[in-house]
Order: C-alpha cells, then structure tokens, then sequence
C-alpha cells in the first residue's frame, strides 16, 4: 500500500525582516525505514487554496528543499502516511521559513526539533525548557491519579497540587517569552499559536514593549479586536444570554438555566476532534457534581441538524441541555463571547456572573471542588 509524507506550509508573513533570503530545508524522519524513497511533497497556502512548491524522494531518512523565501514565514510540517490500516501520522512540526540551513526532525513521538537559523534557534529554546516543565507537570498528575486510586487522598492532593502549580509556571514562561521578543517572527508565531488561550490582562502585557510596525501586524489587530469584544464577556461581568434551538426545534435561552446552581457554557461540536476526545471527562464531571449544583448547556457550532443530533448520539450525551444556530464558525454564540477556539468553555454563578472561562478537565473538577466541595 502506498504510503506519502506531505509537508504543507501555513503561511503567516511576517515584517520585512530580509529580502529574497536562500533557504535550505534539511529534513530527518523518524522511523524512516517505513518512508524510504517515498515522496516528499511541500506545499504552502496562497490565498487559501494549497500550492504545489516542490518535491523530493526519502533517501536513507531524510529529505532536502532549497528554495529563497522574502521574508520570514510561519510554516509547519505535516507528515501523512497514506495508510487508513495503520493510521500512521507524524505530529506537525511548526518552524518558520527563513533565510539559512533549517534542520527539521520529525519523530514518530512528536519530539520535534527545529534548528539552525536565528528565530528557529530562539523559539527551540523556549520549546526545550517548556517541554521539561512539561514532562514534571504530567508526572505529577499521574502520580496524583495514581495515589487517588490507591485511597491515598493526602498524597493526590500533594501531586495534584505540584502539577497545578508546574501548569501555572509553563504558561507564566509562555507569557514571558512571546513578551521578549513580540517584535520578532519567534514570537509572533508563538502568540498566533497561543492566542486561544489568552486572557486579555495577558495580551496587555504582551503587548507592552510592542512597537508600531507590531501593532499594525493583521494578526494582533485582529486579537485586539476580539479582546475588545472579550471584555463584556470576561470573568467579572454578567453573562450575555443567547437563544437557539434544541435537537427537537424549541427555542431555548441561556437565561433559562442561569440561577439554579452553577451553570458552565461548553461551546463545541460534533466535527470537532479535541472536544469529542473531551466529552467522557465531561461526562464524569457532570455526573460527579449535578446533584450538587453543576449544570451544563451546550452551544454547538454545527451546520447539520442531522449531522449534530447524530453526533451527540455516537457521543452518549447526557440529558443536559442543548442548542445550536446551526451557522458553524459563524455561530452567534462564538462571536458574542468572543470564542478562538474549542473546545471552551463559560462558568456562571447562581447571581448570573462570569466566574471562570476555559476550565476543563482536572481543572474544571478542581474548581467545581472548590465551590462545591468534594
């Protein structure tokens, strides 16, 4: 069966930081026996539709693109293996495309690198010191999990507590390090990977030492624009209610389950791979916390009635309500309360008022504890 790695480039131009610079893409492959002689297609975006830039053969693991790029562009590498029997797949690799000899690896278990040039080189550094963090924070959490299955409830909460304050940390070098250098491709690609996750006092902080050629970036223009919006909606303020139609047809409004207990938004849908990955946890949370005042509604950015009721279906959702406007992206939920991403989500307390956004998971369950109790 025919196997093919595609590189496909996103591009996201940055500032005139060189002109008609050479570049050489020096590629390794992980696992390579299973790629070798097999083709290497790359590609970038040019008005939303895919170009074809060149290609070249797998030989002893490795592949090579020369080429000269005008100014630097975030880019990513996306290896594919046409296999539906195995699944085989590289996790992307984000770099950015600039003058000089780049070294990407890909490995089968995502440890990317990428070296050799000067915003590549600034960026590995800050991806190398994260992934560190990284990997304390997820044995802290699995110790915790492990010790909360043990009965050992004094040694979950330590870990527990360990990996919450090691998550803070990673996001907190995050914040510092696009801060440092937002006048450079590094960190605007940093940030435009970011940007879902970000609070607006954290935007402000980022944008601190930013100069006037950064403000007018497209990209940050647009954050500030849905920063503005963000703001009614921000932890602080009173919810914003919104009124759709259930699985059945009957209109429905947030403000029809605000005030008994407290209330969490989960914007979602049926195409989306992280929230579906997302809803037994979910589905575990609400079971553990409902008949102690947690509720949920969710908002779907569906486009198919029949597509969304099936979904929700093959998902065993619980009996919590639902709604959609059956509009997708442009969902008027996702531009009221300003949404980047999804999964997200909106936590309301009984007086109406925002008390938390984006909580999920073992976050969201610590939080629910808190106000709860567990």
């Amino acid at each position: 069966m025919k196997k093919t790695l595609i590189i496909i480039f996103a591009t996201i131009t940055y500032f005139a930081y060189g002109r008609d610079t050479a570049f050489t893409i020096i590629g390794t492959v992980g696992d390579f026996e299973h790629f070798e002689r097999e083709y290497v297609f790359m590609q970038r975006v040019i008005d939303n539709i895919w170009e074809g830039l060149d290609s070249a053969k797998i030989i002893d693991g490795k592949f090579t693109f020369t080429g000269s790029v005008e100014t630097p562009t975030d880019a990513r590498v996306v290896v594919f293996v046409n296999d539906p029997t195995t699944g085989n797949f590289r996790p992307p690799v984000q770099f950015i495309l600039e003058g000089g000899t780049i070294n990407v690896t890909a490995n089968i278990d995502g440890t990317n690198t990428v070296t050799g040039t000067k915003y590549n080189d600034i960026r590995q550094h800050f991806l190398d010191v994260w992934a560190s963090f990284a990997k304390k924070r997820n044995e802290a959490f699995a110790v915790s999990r492990q010790a909360e299955q043990d009965g050992n409830e004094e040694l979950a909460d330590f870990y527990r507590q360990e990996g919450v304050k090691l998550n803070s940390q990673m996001f907190d070098i995050m914040i510092e390090f696009i801060a440092s250098n937002i006048n450079n491709p590094a960190g605007l690609m940093q940030l435009n990977l970011s940007r879902g996750h970000l609070q607006l006092e954290q935007l402000q902080k980022i944008l601190t030492d930013a100069n006037e050629e950064t403000l007018q970036f497209h990209g940050i223009v647009r954050l500030m624009e849905r920063f503005e919006i963000a703001k009614r909606t921000a932890v602080g303020q009173p919810f914003v209610d919104l009124t759709m139609q259930d699985p059945d047809g009957n209109y429905i409004s947030i403000s029809d389950f605000v005030g008994n207990g407290y209330l969490m938004i989960d914007f979602t849908a049926t195409w989306c791979g992280p929230c579906r990955a997302g809803k037994p946890a979910m589905i575990e949370t609400f079971n553990r916390f409902n008949e102690r005042g947690f509720n949920i509604i969710g908002v779907w950015f569906d486009t198919s009635h029949e597509t969304w009721v099936s979904g929700m279906k093959a998902l065993n959702m619980p009996n919590w309500p639902q709604m959609s406007d059956l509009e997708g992206w442009n969902s008027i939920g996702r531009r009221l309360y300003a949404v980047a991403s999804i999964p997200h989500s909106v936590l309301i307390d009984p007086n109406g008022i925002i008390i938390a956004r984006n909580l999920r998971g073992e976050d969201l369950n610590r939080k629910l504890e808190e106000l709860l109790g567990k």
